[in-house]
């Protein structure tokens, strides 16, 4: 047996090596490295789903919806369960409170979707760079303040 760190006793699998015959694997050896990388899959085209996703007023509303809907729900499982002196019964409508919840602010609905940004094609972007950031302090006019108050 070799006691490099570089080697493993490992079965293979049952096919290749008997179960109780395990075999030396070198964690270098050719028959565990790749010849080439795995072939790259194309990046999916987002143009058409942009419009698809929710938009940053649509997620402040799901978040706000959420929360009201879940202290909502708490309240009435309190209610509830208070009322019929039954906790398991209070669990089970707060549990129904949060799958409401969920099916209604998970979801892409298309009220979520109203403000959809507009991007710049990139074409578009070039003809029109961006302004830069100078980095001389601005100066602005009138008095400097003293220390002194009179």
């Amino acid at each position: 047996p070799n006691s490099s760190p570089l080697h493993l006793d490992a079965p293979i699998s049952d096919r290749q090596a008997g179960a109780a015959n395990p075999r030396q694997i070198s964690l270098f050896s050719p028959s565990l490295s790749r010849s080439s990388p795995p072939p790259a899959t194309p990046a999916p085209r987002t143009a058409g789903k942009a419009a698809s996703k929710m938009d940053w007023q649509g997620q402040k509303s799901a978040e706000m919806l959420m929360q009201v809907l879940l202290v909502a729900s708490a309240v009435a499982a309190f209610l509830v369960g208070y009322a019929m002196a039954d906790f398991q019964l209070m669990l089970l409508v707060y549990a129904g409170g949060v799958v409401l919840t969920t099916l209604v602010t998970v979801p892409n609905w298309p009220f979520f979707n109203r403000h959809p940004l507009k991007w710049l094609d990139a074409a578009e972007a070039d003809r029109h760079p961006r302004p830069q950031i100078s980095s001389a302090p601005a100066t602005t006019g009138g008095k400097k303040k003293t220390g002194k108050n009179k």
